[in-house]
């Protein structure tokens, strides 16, 4: 303890210069810990929106004959893009799979991404998505009807497109123009706020045949199918793949589950924070690096100090500890400082977003035996070095 009393009153009387020399520390610490945080919210956060869209969940995709890939996702529209061959899956696959008995599959729908613009009384909505979709797709993506429902012969509407074209007007029965084509109004969605996939508060949807006419497509974009149960999504995969094998032997689709998705997602989400961090961090070397050297100075202006206290019988595992102590407490003054700074950018930035992020216990304890390692690494070098300073020679010094 007196040690650390040693150390503190050191640091106090050089209070400008011993923040400055900690600030390195404070910088290193606080990109770290507020990545890693940031970075955990972010997992926590896609995998909670992904549970609510169900992992029942299995999407069914073109690829090439036996290889290629593709990653899809719970909610439909524009995922084609990234494939590189046309669309082989039909209507008539889904009908396979939704009017042949299979024991897992709950239901299924398909759908088509509609390359046309949406309006209402010459307002136009560029960033509007269109969609074709079956009656079981509101369900399955839970997503909730705010009024009115999904018929036949109308089209529905997203939250925020609904008032950007209506504002508090009520939209039922009033009508919207895609490519030109009237459509009635049919239905409003409630707010999804943010669910993975393309934005559904910002698309519309037509029925699927609709929207195929309208794209002049035969095809639709993919298919997503619900599992009667989480449990049983390997059993409905088979289930699946059997059916569609039947109507294309060449296998130029391929089919991935939720959970497949959320691991990919996740495990890309983990290496982009780790490598971030990994950068952050260089700044924490560099603290280190200015605690060795603003310490060697320390003790080069101590030498007087020294050989006092060794020629009063102050052992050199004394000296080691004193000069050790105020390293650390140094280090652990500037994580202290970067853990808090941490906090507040954290909640800032989590709150900016719309993701809850707070610091977690294992990311301060982190912080705090890292900044500490940090001062006793970088310190051991002075502090030995005041150590070994002989009294006769610490007190010849001016």
């Amino acid at each position: 303890m007196n040690a650390l009393g040693i150390a503190w009153d050191s640091i106090w009387h050089h209070r400008t210069r011993s923040f400055l020399t900690a600030l390195g520390i404070v910088i290193g610490v606080f990109a770290v810990v507020t990545l890693t945080s940031l970075g955990g919210a972010v997992k926590t956060y896609v995998n909670s929106k992904f549970s609510g869209i169900g992992a029942n969940l299995i999407t069914v995709v073109t690829s090439l004959p036996s290889s290629g890939s593709h990653h899809g996702f719970g909610h439909g529209g524009g995922r084609n893009a990234f494939v590189s061959v046309p669309s082989t899956l039909t209507p008539g696959d889904l009908n396979a799979i939704l009017h042949l008995h299979q024991p897992a599959i709950a239901t299924a729908t398909a759908t088509i991404a509609v390359p046309d613009l949406i309006s209402h009384a010459g307002s136009i909505a560029n960033n509007a998505s269109i969609l074709g979709v079956t009656a079981p797709y509101f369900g399955m993506q839970n997503v909730s009807f705010e009024k009115g429902r999904f018929t036949h012969t109308g089209i529905v509407l997203g939250s925020s497109l609904a008032k950007s074209f209506f504002g508090k007007t009520d939209p039922i029965g009033k009508t919207v123009k895609v490519a030109d084509t009237a459509y009635p109004v049919t239905g409003v969605l409630k707010s999804a706020q943010g669910a993975p996939g393309s934005d559904p508060d910002e698309t519309a949807y037509l029925p699927l045949q609709t929207a195929m006419a309208l794209s002049h497509q035969s095809t639709v974009t993919d298919m997503v199918i619900s599992a009667k149960t989480a449990q049983l999504v390997p059993k409905a995969v088979k289930e699946a793949t059997a059916i569609l094998l039947k109507r294309h032997p060449s296998h130029n689709f391929k089919i991935e589950t939720a959970q497949e998705i959320l691991s990919t997602v996740t495990s890309t989400t983990s290496v982009i924070t780790d490598f971030l961090a990994g950068i952050a961090g260089i700044s924490l070397l560099v603290g280190g690096i200015g605690i060795m050297n603003i310490m060697l100075v320390t003790v080069s202006e101590r030498f007087r100090e020294i050989g006092v206290r060794k020629a009063l019988g102050a052992r050199d595992g004394d000296i080691l500890v004193q000069f050790l102590s105020e390293s650390i407490l140094l280090a652990f003054i500037g994580g202290f400082l970067g853990t808090v700074l941490a906090g507040i950018a954290t909640a800032v930035v989590g709150k900016a977003v719309g993701i809850p992020a707070a610091l977690t216990t294992q990311s301060v304890v982190v912080a705090v035996v890292f900044s500490i390692a940090v001062g006793a690494v970088f310190g051991v070098l002075p502090a030995m070095r005041a150590a070994r300073l002989m009294p006769a020679e610490a007190l010849r010094t001016d």
